[in-house]
């Protein structure tokens, strides 16, 4: 029934992106993925549907957020225990209601949020293909979706970022399903005139009830703009200081926990601190550098955007260093290089 109701429907694409909400506000990131989808809207001709999910209605502030970022509508399930952190058991269901409402072209989940517990439960229920860290594309050249508009897909980067899966939808003739990389939100070009329809979502019922909830210490970790890797037996005694020194966005972790963050999510900028073997992100969005110490070797000059040596000892890296490594990867591309001998890079 969703396979029929899905060909019937892509003359007039659907892009729908759930919504991560935190105290009743959608997060960065899902402002994020509605801004992609508003990017290729206007090429691809879609329409732009933000789901939310809570136990109550959305402040008018949240709606605005909402439109400014590129929703055309947004659709809110409303129920009890759907403010809680989302969960397959408690979610799902409610979830898989507002997509059988809409059939979509795809679900477009941003990252560091639901998408890992919801996201491959969603695309197994609808028939869909899963992608996870991708990239949102618009290509005329492919020939056009319907109506002469242009053609949308996704781009599954490989580990070395250097090559990638294409996900078509016309061409595997299902919708995707896929987790966004993280970045810079753009507001809708003309935010100021923009008014959101609320279109009610059936409410599902569910038998699962919470009996108790812990918060997770380190559920921000998967929403930093910055994540600074430290490999504790090269610099251990840089870690504590980094730690201590780190303004809000930047999130120093050990080499050990970073790869299970990265797998929440992207960061805008991705510092090496000690070791030139980073964990691997699913995407070039995200910018990579390194601090080596010593005589470290280089690393293959494609792993990263900017190579900073600190001379020294590692124990005496401190704020100003990284500080300065960041200045230079949120510089243009093609304008850093790699330092040697220095604490500014060439």
């Amino acid at each position: 029934m969703f396979a029929r109701a899905h060909r019937e429907a892509t003359s007039l694409p659907n892009l729908l992106v759930p919504i991560d909400l935190r105290a009743g506000e959608p997060t960065r990131p899902s402002l994020f993925a509605l801004s992609e989808a508003r990017r290729i809207a206007h090429q691809a001709g879609a329409t732009i549907y933000a789901i939310a999910m809570a136990d109550r209605e959305l402040s008018p502030a949240a709606v605005s957020a909402l439109g400014r970022a590129g929703a055309d509508k947004v659709i809110l399930c409303e129920g009890p225990g759907l403010g809680a952190p989302p969960l397959e058991a408690t979610h799902g269901a409610a979830l898989l209601s507002a997509v059988e409402r809409v059939p979509p072209l795809m679900v477009l989940f941003p990252a560091g949020g639901a998408g890992a517990q919801l996201g491959p439960s969603l695309a197994a229920r609808i028939g869909a293909a899963f992608a996870a860290r991708a990239d949102l594309v618009v290509s005329e050249s492919d020939g056009p979706l319907a109506g002469g508009v242009g053609r949308v897909f996704l781009r599954r980067w490989r580990n070395d970022r250097a090559s990638y899966r294409r996900l078509d939808p016309v061409e595997i003739e299902r919708p995707v399903v896929a987790l966004l990389s993280a970045g810079q939100v753009t507001d809708h070009p003309r935010a100021a005139e923009v008014d959101v329809e609320v279109i009610a979502c059936p409410s599902v019922q569910t038998s699962i009830e919470e009996i108790a909830s812990e918060p997770d210490d380190r559920a921000h970790l998967s929403l930093a703009q910055v994540v600074v890797v430290v490999d504790t037996a090269v610099a251990g005694a840089a870690l504590a200081r980094l730690t201590a020194a780190a303004p809000p966005g930047v999130v120093v972790v050990e080499r050990a926990a970073a790869q299970a963050l990265l797998a929440a999510g992207v960061p805008d900028i991705l510092i090496g601190v000690g070791h030139a073997d980073l964990p691997m992100v699913g995407t070039p969005r995200a910018r990579v550098g390194v601090i080596l110490f010593g005589d470290a070797a280089l690393p293959p000059r494609a792993l990263a955007d900017v190579l900073w040596r600190a001379p020294g000892d590692p124990g005496d890296l401190v704020w100003g260093d990284l500080a300065g490594a960041l200045a230079a990867l949120a510089a243009p591309a093609g304008s850093t290089g790699t330092a040697t001998g220095s604490r500014v890079p060439a």
